[in-house]
C-alpha cells in the first residue's frame, strides 16, 4: 500500500463549497480568501457581485466556480448566481433542442441555437444556471465542452450550406457525445 503524499491536493469539484476568510481585496469585486479544505500553498481568490457585503476578516461559505492545479489556484462565488436552477420554459426548450440534435428528423435554428446556448453557459461560466446545466450534462470536461460547441457549430454551418454533410455530421456528434446528451434528457424529465 502506498503511503499518503502529505501535501496530496484533496480533489475539488466545480460546485463544493469551501468555508473561508477574507484576506484582503486584491481589486474590484476580488478578494484573497484563506480557506481550509484547498492544498497547502494554493490561492483562492473570490470573485462577488456584492463586494460592499465583505471586508478584511469577514467569513463566508463560498462554492468553486473554476481552479487550476497547474496554477495552483481556486476560484470561488457566494450567492446562488451560477448555480440557480433552470427554468422550466429554457428545460423544455433545452429538451427539444438536444433531442433534435440527437433524431434523424429535421432541424430548426432555433432547435441549433437552444442547443448551442445550453452548452455555451458551460463553458462561459457567465449564467444564471451554468453550473446546473453543467451537471446535468454530466460534469463534462473542458476539452467535451469544446468538442461538443464545434460539432454543433459545424452542425448549424452544414445546415446552411452543405446540406447534404448534415446526417454524417450528426451521426459523428451522436458517436461522441450521444451518451452524454442522452443522459441530459433523462435528467431534464
Amino acid at each position: 500500500m502506498e503511503a499518503m503524499q502529505p501535501n496530496a491536493p484533496r480533489r475539488l469539484k466545480l460546485g463544493d463549497q469551501l468555508n473561508g476568510t477574507i484576506v484582503k481585496p486584491i481589486g474590484g469585486r476580488r478578494f484573497a480568501v484563506a480557506c481550509k479544505g484547498v492544498p497547502n500553498g494554493w490561492t483562492v481568490e473570490l470573485h462577488t457581485r456584492r463586494p460592499e457585503s465583505f471586508h478584511q476578516g469577514s467569513q463566508g461559505t463560498f462554492w468553486v466556480a473554476k481552479f487550476s492545479p497547474l496554477r495552483g489556484s481556486v476560484l470561488v462565488h457566494e450567492g446562488d448566481f451560477g448555480r440557480l436552477p433552470i427554468s422550466d420554459a429554457m428545460r423544455s426548450r433545452y429538451r427539444a433542442a438536444v433531442s433534435a440534435l440527437l433524431g434523424d428528423g429535421d432541424l430548426t435554428a432555433d432547435e441549433i441555437s437552444d442547443a448551442h446556448s445550453m452548452i455555451l453557459r458551460v463553458e462561459k461560466t457567465k449564467e444564471a444556471d451554468w453550473l446546473t446545466v453543467w451537471r446535468l450534462l454530466g460534469e463534462p470536461a473542458t476539452g467535451d465542452v469544446k468538442e461538443l460547441l464545434a460539432a454543433i457549430a459545424a452542425i448549424r454551418t452544414a445546415r446552411k450550406d452543405d446540406p447534404e454533410s448534415l446526417p454524417k455530421l450528426r451521426a459523428l456528434l451522436k458517436e461522441k457525445h450521444g451518451p452524454m446528451l442522452q443522459s441530459a434528457i433523462v435528467r431534464l424529465g
